[in-house]
């Protein structure tokens, strides 16, 4: 499937024996492509079932997603990058060392539908099944997902609004309760996945940052840029999300880590929030993180900033209301000033990400589009002025990045 180590038949047994069916999959069978240019750690699958033999009771799903971790995806964009700004400048046994990273990746998200699959009501797809990696050695990780019909990403060229915005800022909180109200003990979920990350990738890519001289080379955004190179150095690899909880002294949840617009589904009709997806990134932290991503990605520089009070409230309530008898582990107050505290991380991250999307080749005809979006939908100078701004609390507050 796709190229990939899963057949088909293993993937019709494990979702045959999921689904508890005696049908089997047709010859009308068929996958398609939904991974490119959507995400670069799996090969990313619409399949279509044709089932055949089903009994006229069963509700079986018409189409599925399948997930499987690959290098290949992570390989192609960077060859598709500048020489000077790969992402990667790897020989083929760190591409083996990238690859067991994506393995454990995978086995994370595995960890985190494996945690939430009791709860109800959440804002994920429906997880049929999954199968983990034991070791780097073993064929077969895979996992097979609800299709979410008649539902699209975010775009980032699209104007979002804050009442988008602050579904979503409730559906987050709901998740977090559940970490609350049951101990989270997968080893998988208490990794450190920033900072190892971060490792990885190249000093010329990091020095992308650069590159918004293009977009604005005022003596303002070039005296900001000066500031931002130093912020840079310490922000970059910084594990603060994950040991902010244990340096302020509260109990963590569980965190997306990635929950850019791209990993946002909604109606395509309605506007409206279907689902979030990709939990490669989850971690035990502070949930506003997930929020300020969201906010980066969809927000333009002054309704950001006005909102955020706003929903970083509306998140904080959502929890509350959920933890049915469980104790929150902080208080509005306390995750106010959480909220500033990890944003230049959240923001030096995010920012780093865009190097491909304005460098790539196939974007060329599009280019005017993402300028725009950069410098208006996405407002990235005024996220690296707020990064200049609030660096200035963790000092008061002695945080180790």
């Amino acid at each position: 499937i796709l190229n990939s180590p899963v057949t088909w038949a293993d993937f019709e047994n494990n979702l045959r024996k999921a689904l508890g069916t005696e049908a089997r999959l047709g010859a009308n069978k068929d996958v398609f492509n939904i991974g490119d240019g959507n995400g670069y750690a799996n090969l990313c699958g619409l399949i279509t079932c044709d089932w055949v033999g089903a009994s006229e009771d069963e509700q079986l799903p018409k189409k599925v997603i399948i997930k499987i971790p690959s290098v290949l995806p992570m390989r192609k964009l960077n060859d598709s990058l500048p020489d000077d700004h790969k992402m990667f400048n790897f020989n083929e046994e760190q591409w083996a060392a990238m690859e067991a990273q994506l393995i454990e990746i995978h086995n994370i998200e595995v960890a985190t539908y494996d945690f939430l699959k009791e709860f109800e009501g959440l804002t994920m797809p429906k997880q049929f099944y999954a199968k983990a990696f034991v070791d780097v050695e073993r064929e077969g990780g895979q996992i097979c997902l609800e299709y979410i019909a008649n539902s699209r990403t975010m775009n980032f060229h699209e104007r979002h609004t804050v009442e988008q915005l602050r579904k979503i800022a409730r559906a987050l909180g709901k998740i977090q309760a559940c970490s609350l109200k049951k101990e989270v003990t997968a080893s998988e979920l208490q990794k450190d996945f920033f900072k190892k990350g971060a490792e990885m990738w190249s000093l010329d890519f990091r020095g992308m940052f650069k590159g918004v001289s293009t977009v604005d080379n005022s003596d303002n955004t070039k005296t900001l840029m000066e500031k931002i190179d130093v912020l840079v150095e310490k922000y970059y690899g910084s594990n603060l999300p994950t040991t902010i909880h244990q340096q302020m002294g509260f109990r963590p949840v569980l965190v997306n880590g990635d929950l850019h617009i791209s990993n946002v589904l909604i109606d395509k009709d309605t506007g409206d929030l279907a689902s979030l997806i990709d939990w490669q990134s989850t971690h035990l932290g502070v949930g506003v993180e997930d929020l300020h991503r969201i906010a980066l990605t969809s927000l333009p520089t002054t309704e950001r900033r006005s909102s955020m009070p706003m929903l970083v409230e509306t998140m904080y309530e959502s929890l509350v209301e959920n933890l049915d008898g469980a104790e929150p582990p902080y208080t509005l107050e306390k995750l106010l000033l959480l909220s500033d505290l990890i944003f230049p991380q959240c923001a030096v991250f995010f920012a780093s990400g865009f190097i491909p999307v304005l460098t790539v080749g196939s974007f060329c005809e599009i280019a005017p589009l993402f300028v725009g979006q950069v410098s208006q939908t996405l407002s990235i100078i005024g996220i690296l002025e707020d990064v200049v701004e609030l660096d200035s609390k963790k000092k008061n507050h002695m945080l180790i990045l």
